[in-house]
């Protein structure tokens, strides 16, 4: 049989060939759509009738990170005021919270639920506590019900970060029961897919960047529950320049190229024969180019790039991606991996985390595993790439040593903020080539190789303790 498990990434770009022609023709004809208020009227009610909350008001930005930079800045939030984080993240929440001058506490999360330690969160809320942010990770969604009631108990906001577990649209009527945050099918035993933030979060935000479920190769969603806080951010924003159509147009002709090379399988083996032959970090630089910024941003970098309007192509193109997006891609995805899941060999040299979340999607497929590197090298060896920097997630507690301290230290001197759990996440992650795109039996061939080398390392460590 012919190997191709070196033809398929941990990573792909959820777009298709003719998406890339419709947003081109977007952007080449776009003083020919409608204004941007137009545009965003349409985004904002096609989001308002097909959420379970109908009470929220929406916004499109043009990331996550420029909606949670808008909430600070309608906010505005006295120095040295504290934010309760998970302690999964990306570098660029932590430097939004810096430059608001405000410090960030982290908080270890569950890595059978995800869910954030309610112990330690509840002994960190002090007086200067002001708001929690928390993550939804690898397309996992948790029930945020008893950390949103301990909120409320203590006056607080609360954020709710999704830019990794948008699902699709729910094509069920509202409901108002106890379940509202969750597709009601689970009602009829059916394992809920469908989340679109908790009714009870001040502020939801969703990412339909290049890496995304859904993907409009930018661009983001605000969901807002207080219409004071809503009509201040309107305000804010629409003070703010728009995004330059031809920055727009030069980042979709970046992506598509990089669309060959992640999600035509023909194309990556051939390219993997040079990759192989030469020794190329191809991984890191794919990466590093699909991401907004290719290296750390300084804070003047990162504000220029995010206090920017979407352009009305961009707008345009989202409508288009919501309206036609078909979700059974995202089926296949969670088929695919419980298949790997169902005949991967339960050995202490690896672990399958976030299996108890409330929604199990799989925006990345991700593999706790002793000896990381060694386990990525081994894979290599057969062709797998098992890359470890998929995603810009870390850990705060290693992003609150690694960043700039500018302009206050983030926690004060004699509090210890250690996130066991998190690190220990971070520090053993590693993705494996498991999507909608990989057939079951290259999948096949890749749970064979991962069940041999658990093995292998299994064995070993045996052997170094006797």
């Amino acid at each position: 049989m012919i190997n191709w498990l070196d033809s398929y990434k941990s990573i792909f770009l959820d777009i298709s060939f003719r998406d890339f022609w419709t947003v081109n023709s977007l952007i080449r004809n776009e003083d020919e759509l409608p204004s941007r208020k137009i545009l965003s009227d349409n985004l904002i009610q096609f989001w308002s009738n097909r959420n379970h909350s109908p009470n929220h008001f929406y916004l499109p930005v043009l990331c996550v990170r420029t909606g949670f930079d808008l909430f600070l800045r309608a906010k505005n939030y006295p120095v040295g005021s504290e934010i309760l984080m998970s302690a999964v993240n990306i570098p660029s929440m932590i430097l939004i919270a810096r430059y608001h001058q405000l410090k960030v506490v982290p908080c270890d999360i569950d890595l059978e639920t995800f869910n954030m330690n309610l112990t330690q969160v509840r002994r960190e809320i002090n007086e200067k506590t002001v708001a929690i942010v928390y993550a939804h990770i690898y397309g996992r969604c948790v029930d945020l019900t008893n950390l949103l009631d301990l909120v409320e108990e203590k006056n607080l906001d609360f954020i709710e970060d999704c830019a990794e577990s948008f699902a699709g649209f729910c094509s069920c009527a509202k409901d108002s029961s106890n379940i509202e945050m969750f597709c009601p099918s689970r009602r009829s035993n059916v394992e809920p897919t469908c989340y679109l933030g908790h009714p009870r979060s001040h502020l939801v935000l969703f990412s339909f960047g290049v890496l995304k479920f859904c993907t409009a190769l930018a661009g983001g969603f605000a969901k807002i529950s207080d219409r004071n806080l809503y009509e201040q951010m309107s305000k804010i924003y629409a003070n703010d320049p728009v995004q330059d159509k031809e920055q727009y147009r030069l980042n979709v002709k970046k992506y598509f190229s990089f669309y060959w090379i992640l999600n035509v399988p023909h194309v990556i083996k051939i390219c993997m024969q040079f990759v192989r032959l030469f020794r190329l970090n191809h991984m890191e630089y794919v990466v590093r180019q699909l991401r907004a910024f290719n290296k750390s941003p300084t804070a003047d970098e990162l504000f220029l790039s995010l206090r920017r309007q979407p352009c009305r192509a961009l707008l345009a193109f989202l409508h288009q991606r919501f309206e036609n997006y078909q979700t059974e891609y995202l089926q296949i995805q969670r088929e695919n991996a419980n298949y790997v899941l169902d005949r991967l060999v339960r050995r202490s040299s690896i672990r399958i985390v976030g299996l108890q979340s409330t929604v199990r999607n799989f925006w990345l497929f991700p593999l706790v595993v002793s000896k990381a590197d060694l386990f990525v090298e081994l894979l290599s060896k057969f062709h797998i790439d098992a890359y470890r920097g998929s995603t810009q997630l870390n850990v705060i507690t290693k992003l609150l040593v690694d960043t700039d301290p500018k302009p206050e230290p983030l926690v004060d001197d004699d509090r210890t903020h250690r996130c066991p759990n998190a690190e220990y996440l971070i520090e053993n992650v590693i993705y494996l080539p498991v999507h909608c795109h990989v057939p079951k039996y290259v999948l096949d061939q890749l749970i064979d190789v991962v069940n041999r080398i658990s093995e292998q390392l299994d064995a070993y460590s045996l052997r170094s303790k006797l």
